[in-house]
């Protein structure tokens, strides 16, 4: 049994003494004390690229095309080794900064075959107990699913430890039919799957319906996720309603990426008047689980970054407009919003008076803590 505090909680009034045991909290009690340090769920950061974090190219990209045809020269450069530093390095700051629970996507083509698979299966080892490592086998536009290649590829990726299926359809021949294949493999692997949907602000091509209608018909429901679905915001509002209630009957959790996409979509040579964002407070109206997650870190699609849920929060908050602390927890807290009697004794500590506090200034030297026992800071 340990007693931490004093801490103050959202949702709730005054400052506490937290009793954790078991790896559960077990008790709430109040304390004497007049201020203390904010006690949230511990983050989970539900996309990104570990095997690519850091690796950055000559220039910064034009657009997510240009960031395309930069990242092929690293992925032929990619070493086993060099993908395990990276990866390494991103899951430390992830953890740092309070994330137990981490989501990546690992290449799956080609040009890396399976060196970056490997080399991020030997940093989610190191890290195993401290962070919960999710892999998404991610094929990319080299490698589609619907092909007897692709097909191989993420199922050789699943037989090797990745945890999910995840493609792009988008840069696939037939997107419907990357899709299709994609849930059918996950079903017959019984795995999840995880994909990249509609990065773009342009209606064309809009797929998100197509994915949702394809989730329900291969009996999917609560399995599947869609990372970006920047056009949602775009397409007209009597298709965005109707393929938000779509999602929600598919149980499709959504992840919302703010940073990548203010920094790509309509990305030029002017002041980008479109943000590329998807339509988070419209998604939740429906029930629709929203999650915010850093996406690219410090490589050559993002240049910017550190692995910080407080971070997508913020820009979320800005970009979206969200302003319900409950959405903006839930988003980074992968679901969670409270601490509470009972609850998981996962928890990050930090210096901060308020979760708007710790949005804005986004303070360091914050104490991680799984299962009751500490696992970064002090």
């Amino acid at each position: 049994m340990k007693e931490f505090g004093p801490v103050l909680l959202p949702g709730r009034k005054g400052v506490h003494e937290l009793v954790l045991a078991g790896g559960r909290v077990q008790a709430i009690k109040p304390s004497a004390a007049t201020s203390g340090r904010l006690a949230l769920p511990a983050f989970a950061d539900l996309h990104v690229h570990a095997d690519r974090a850091y690796a950055r190219g000559p220039r910064p990209p034009r657009s997510l095309a240009d960031a395309i045809e930069l990242v092929a020269e690293i992925k032929k450069a990619s070493t086993e080794e060099l993908v395990y530093e990276r990866a390494s390095r991103l899951l430390g700051r992830a953890l740092a900064h309070g994330s137990l629970r981490v989501r990546t996507h690992v290449d799956v083509d080609e040009v890396v075959e399976e060196r970056a698979l490997r080399g991020v299966l030997a940093a989610q080892a190191d890290f195993a107990g401290r962070v919960e490592l999710e892999i998404v086998a991610f094929a990319t536009a080299l490698c589609d699913p619907a092909t007897p290649e692709g097909e191989r590829r993420l199922v050789g990726a699943v037989e090797s430890g990745a945890d999910l299926l995840g493609a792009v359809p988008a840069f696939d021949r037939d997107p419907g039919a990357s899709i299709d294949r994609v849930l059918a493999l996950a079903r017959s692997l019984g795995v999840g799957a995880d994909l990249h949907i509609d990065e773009t602000i342009e209606p064309d091509g809009f797929l998100l319906e197509r994915l949702a209608d394809a989730t329900l018909a291969a009996g999917l429901e609560g399995r599947v996720t869609a990372g970006h679905c920047c056009s949602l915001a775009c397409v007209p509002p009597e298709a965005a309603s109707r393929t938000i209630e779509k999602v929600a009957a598919a149980g499709i959790t959504v992840i919302a990426l703010p940073a990548l996409n203010l920094y790509l979509e309509d990305r030029g040579s002017s002041t980008p008047r479109l943000r590329g964002v998807t339509l988070v407070r419209e998604l939740r109206e429906a029930g629709v689980p929203v999650r915010f997650a850093s996406d690219n870190v410090g490589d050559v699609f993002y240049p910017y970054g550190d692995a910080d849920p407080l971070e997508a929060a913020f820009l979320a908050a800005i970009g979206a407009h969200v302003d319900d602390e409950d959405v903006l927890l839930a988003g980074i807290c992968g679901g969670r919003t409270r601490v509470e009697e009972g609850s998981p004794a996962d928890l990050v500590l930090l210096e901060a008076s308020s979760l708007r506090d710790a949005i804005a200034r986004r303070p360091g030297d914050r104490t991680v803590i799984r299962g009751g026992e500490v696992v970064s800071g002090g």
